[in-house]
């Protein structure tokens, strides 16, 4: 009997799902600011790389083959984002979204930027996949890997480095034509192709090196990313923090790990971690609420923890409902 080999895949992206709300809750300042840049803008970056390589392995192969196989995941994301995008109305009026807004900067940010601060992985995952999909049609693989890495360098000089180059006229022109479009350089464009691209050539060609010398290559690459961060933080170089050229081997080799090694399925991790990402803004929110009132909330890893047992407990709520009414019916029913 052939095994589904994705365990490792769902107890990895969960992880990584916890890094993301982590990025967004600055858990470890208690520790020093530093402390928890350290980790969270630049250690766990390697999540959402991870989300898009796990779709470059998974659908890019069946959608080489047949394009009904991306048109059908694409309609399921449009579905998905234009969903979260009407869970967060309330909050966006709450928060004066739309007396800020007018109708070019809200299709800035509906098509590129999202319309709360996470929502920026849809658009720019439906973009990205577009992308790759066409280049990998059109050119050989080689190809398509020097143009997505030219891509990532030019993101790279609008994110992480971009005080190097912030004050070259030229520079300060180019990026500036790009920052009227999208308010990042991490988006569809320069950021998400090159690591569908990475999922795609680990299914394709899978690593041969061995486990042993995988895992040295992932941790070396871990310190890599650890220094190229550090330095650049220090200097205050950094216009956002989402690109690293350490990222890219972290991201290979620690791919490659998890899906050389892989057993099973857990299909309710998959779902879960997909809720959590577009929940927990919603319960960083109600925490922070909450902690004007309680102050231990206001300790940073209390309050990470307690976002995280809201969101999670309350998909678990949600779970449950759906069952109690789904048996409710079977009975009425039967």
């Amino acid at each position: 009997m052939k095994i589904d080999k994705r365990i490792n895949v769902d107890v990895v992206r969960f992880i990584c799902t916890l890094f993301v709300v982590a990025i967004h809750v600055y858990p470890f300042t208690f520790l020093g600011e530093s402390t928890d840049y350290l980790v969270t803008r630049i250690l766990f970056r390697i999540a959402v790389p991870f989300f898009l390589m796990v779709t470059g392995y998974y659908l890019l192969p069946k959608a080489l083959e047949d394009k009904k196989k991306l048109t059908s995941y694409t309609k399921k994301i449009t579905l998905l984002y234009l969903e979260s995008i009407l869970l967060y109305l309330p909050i966006m009026y709450y928060n004066g979204y739309f007396k800020e807004v007018n109708m070019i900067s809200m299709l800035q940010d509906i098509f590129i930027d999202g319309t709360f601060y996470h929502l920026w992985y849809f658009p720019a995952l439906l973009l990205g996949i577009w992308i790759t999909y066409f280049l990998l049609k059109k050119w050989q693989i080689k190809q398509v890997g020097f143009l997505v890495f030219l891509l990532y360098c030019v993101g790279v000089f609008g994110d992480a480095y971009y005080g190097i180059i912030q004050n070259i006229s030229i520079f300060k022109y180019f990026y500036g034509i790009i920052f009227t479009v999208s308010s990042y350089t991490r988006n569809g464009l320069f950021y998400v192709p090159i690591f569908l691209l990475i999922g795609y050539l680990v299914k394709k060609k899978q690593n041969k090196s061995g486990f042993g010398k995988t895992l040295l290559l992932m941790v070396i690459s871990t310190f890599l990313l650890l220094f190229e961060g550090s330095i650049l933080y220090v200097n205050e170089i950094p216009r956002h923090s989402s690109m690293y050229f350490s990222l890219l081997p972290l991201s290979f080799f620690a791919f490659s790990l998890v899906m050389e090694n892989t057993r099973g399925s857990n299909q309710f991790l998959r779902i879960l971690s997909s809720w959590v990402y577009i929940l927990h803004p919603l319960f960083i929110t109600l925490v922070h609420f909450m902690a004007k009132r309680i102050s231990f909330l206001n300790h940073s890893l209390v309050n990470y923890i307690a976002v995280l047992v809201l969101t999670i407990g309350f998909i678990f709520i949600l779970k449950v409902v759906k069952e109690v009414v789904k048996h409710g019916r079977g009975f009425s029913n039967g």
